[in-house]
């Protein structure tokens, strides 16, 4: 009996989970063809849309600027932004990491900062865990 607790207490030991240590290497596992992308909406009070100045994201784990590749203007919303898209995938955890995202109202000058969650890592998709879909400048 004491050597089955024993190794059981050994086969735990070595499949604890500790975020301080480098991740293993990804499962392959089956993924669509889709991409993903994660933004937020910049609004006025009134509801309309800011083209904002000066919008950064940073991820606050590595302390790094995200400079999202691929990113065309989506045409149809100059108020959306992109933060992160499966280009990055490999710059997020898979628990997710905390996003922080500054923008310049044009007009105003009024700053507004957010923080957003993103996770990668080895999801077949960058993704969303919390944060706000829209901003809106007083």
């Amino acid at each position: 009996m004491i050597r089955r607790i024993l190794l059981l207490l050994l086969v735990a030991s070595f499949t604890a989970c500790n975020k301080n240590h480098q991740q293993p290497a990804c499962i392959i596992s089956v993924c669509t063809q889709q991409f993903v992308s994660v933004g937020v909406r910049f609004i006025d009070k009134n509801g309309g849309g800011v083209a904002v100045e000066n919008f950064t994201a940073k991820n606050l784990r590595s302390d790094s600027v995200i400079v999202v590749p691929g990113v065309i203007d989506p045409g149809f919303s100059p108020a959306f932004k992109t933060i992160a898209n499966d280009g990055l995938l490999n710059k997020f955890s898979s628990s997710g990491d905390n996003v922080q995202i500054t923008a310049t109202h044009p007009s105003t000058h009024q700053i507004k900062t957010a923080i957003v969650k993103i996770a990668g890592g080895c999801a077949c998709h960058i993704s969303k865990v919390s944060g706000p879909d829209t901003i809106v400048f007083d």
